[in-house]
């Protein structure tokens, strides 16, 4: 199955000499259906992108965003401060967790689940130089029995199937992710 076809969020830790950057894009596949058909480095560049830039002491510096992009992520249909927070803490929370390294990046979407729970598969992507395009490395499952208070998950190896327990690793992340109403 390609990637990038399930709403969600797309985040890169890249490190530079000077800060840290989370790159974050929101993935709606409904409004991007042309771009996010092949999964290469040219489908994420049609979806706008945001970028935090976090000091090496961990504290952020800026977010920054194209002011016309559609980053509302809350039920009020107004890009506010409310987004700009919760967009901030799932960049803080991605780079805070140890399970995606910077040479992977991040896809975040949500899986059906029962209205109590929450489902949320992560997929860890590498990118391949050579044809330029990101493959899914690991698939991450992990479910909320209580509304999203505790996080537990499993990993997958996409090509084995074999089931790796990893606990609560990525809990913060998870949490802020589900803020998010894409």
């Amino acid at each position: 199955m390609p990637i990038f076809t399930k709403t969600g969020a797309f985040l890169q830790r890249i490190e530079t000499s000077n800060n840290v950057q989370v790159i974050i894009k929101l993935i709606r596949p409904n409004n991007y259906s042309d771009a996010t058909n092949q999964p290469n480095r040219d489908t994420l560049t049609h979806i706008p992108t945001l970028t935090l830039h976090i000091n090496d002491d961990g504290k952020t510096v800026k977010l920054d965003f194209d002011p016309w992009s559609d980053i509302n992520v809350n039920s009020d249909s107004n890009i506010d401060e409310k987004d700009i927070g919760i967009v901030t803490d799932l960049a803080l929370a991605f780079f805070h967790q140890t399970i995606i390294t910077s040479e992977f990046a991040g896809y975040l979407y949500r899986l059906p689940a029962d209205p109590s729970e929450f489902r949320v598969g992560v997929e860890i992507l590498e990118f391949d130089e050579n044809d330029q395009k990101f493959y899914s490395y690991d698939v991450l499952e992990t479910e909320s029995l209580d509304s999203g208070a505790r996080f537990q998950g499993a990993r997958r190896n996409p090509q084995t199937g074999k089931v790796y327990e990893y606990g609560t690793a990525l809990e913060a992340l998870l949490k802020a992710f589900i803020k998010l109403e894409l």
